[in-house]
């Protein structure tokens, strides 16, 4: 179980990082060029999210909200589509020359729109989406609001966890995919709250497995980007046992790294993400965090009978940290074993480096 990280560490991320980050773990690394100036101008990371959320939603607006068929029930004159015959003649309908039918119509009433509308709503009541100029802030409320107005024929819902997973966003949707993704995070940290600070970074920071997963998906979809010579996954590993006992479970890398070219270098990499990369011994002195040494001694030692590229296979224990560098290497029965940091305090193009050169060293990795 990885430790809580601390809210000082949290604090130190940059906004523009942690933007970063989150366009890398959504798969969206297409919009990482995009919102500097409000990544700039945002003290928080709360308040980026709704600069960047009015901005697509403004432009939703600009080429009119996507519609799509609703099924709805109307009684009307004459017949249009479906006669729902028990209702009309319950009512006795039919006698007036009316019919109550059931029939589809393109609408924007739909449940992407009503999630982004009551997202809004609540951004636009939140005394936390600031910048740094408060005219700023007062403009961005200002148009929060002009926007709810907009989207006048949408009704705001109870958004539930399971809302999220009934979207269904083809190609021809990309132009919600930022927007909605931005709605799930904000709503996913039970935005607003009675909490002070920066709430987004905090909650992630609290909800551990949250904070892991985004770190561990911004990592795995940077090196897939830029590393060209190697194959980035994720892969499942299974124990070497001789009579196959069906209660031995299965492992799951982070991401294994594997060239592509002979003589295929692999490299584990388990990301964790905790407030203290080494941790006191027996006698006080600080040492390695042996339960993640040995889940990763685990993945590499298991996997020898495998071949020659599993036998001399690396692994990397990888931790983020904010004012702090370690870069160390054991070599452990063959394997080479480093534990590193990135500091995502650091510039963006740093950490990109880092991240770069971690793997470089003697591989002939090309950076995309």
């Amino acid at each position: 179980m990885n430790s809580a990280p601390t809210a000082e560490m949290m604090g130190s991320i940059p906004v523009r990082n942690a933007w970063h980050m989150l366009l890398y773990a959504w798969d969206m690394v297409a919009w990482r060029g995009t919102h500097h100036a409000e990544a700039e101008g945002s003290p928080s990371l709360l308040g980026l999210l709704a600069r960047v959320l009015a901005a697509s939603t403004r432009k939703l607006l600009r080429r009119e909200l996507a519609r799509s068929f609703a099924e709805q029930g109307e009684t009307v004159r004459g017949v249009r589509g479906r006669v729902d015959f028990a209702r009309s003649l319950k009512r006795l309908e039919f006698e007036a020359g009316r019919a109550h039918c059931a029939f589809s119509s393109l609408d924007v009433d739909t449940l992407r729109n009503q999630i982004l509308r009551t997202t809004l709503e609540r951004l636009g009541s939140d005394p936390r989406v600031d910048h740094v100029d408060a005219k700023k802030a007062a403009e961005l409320r200002h148009e929060i609001r002009d926007l709810v107005r907009a989207m006048d024929g949408v009704t705001p819902i109870q958004i539930t966890k399971t809302a999220f997973s009934r979207l269904q966003l083809t190609r021809m949707d990309r132009s919600y995919a930022l927007p909605l993704a931005i709605c799930a995070l904000l709503h996913r940290l039970e935005m607003p709250t009675e909490c002070s600070g920066d709430h987004a970074l905090t909650a992630l920071a609290r909800d551990q497995i949250t904070f892991h997963s985004l770190f561990e998906r911004f990592v795995r979809n940077f090196w897939r980007l830029h590393l060209s010579l190697f194959d980035v996954k994720s892969e499942v590993l299974s124990w070497p046992d001789d009579v196959a006992n069906e209660y031995a479970p299965s492992m799951r890398t982070d991401m294994t790294l594997v060239s592509r070219t002979a003589p295929h270098r692999r490299v584990i990499v388990d990301t964790k993400y905790t407030a203290s990369v080494l941790c006191a011994g027996p006698h006080g002195a600080l040492k390695f965090r042996s339960e993640h040494l040995y889940q990763l001694y685990a993945y590499l030692r298991t996997q020898e009978d495998k071949g020659e590229p599993h036998r001399q296979a690396e692994g990397i224990l990888l931790y983020p940290t904010a004012r702090h560098h370690l870069d160390e290497t054991m070599v452990v029965q063959g394997h080479r074993l480093r534990v590193a940091t990135v500091d995502l305090a650091r510039s963006w193009e740093q950490v990109e480096e880092r991240l770069i050169a971690l793997v470089s060293p003697g591989a002939g990795v090309e950076a995309g």
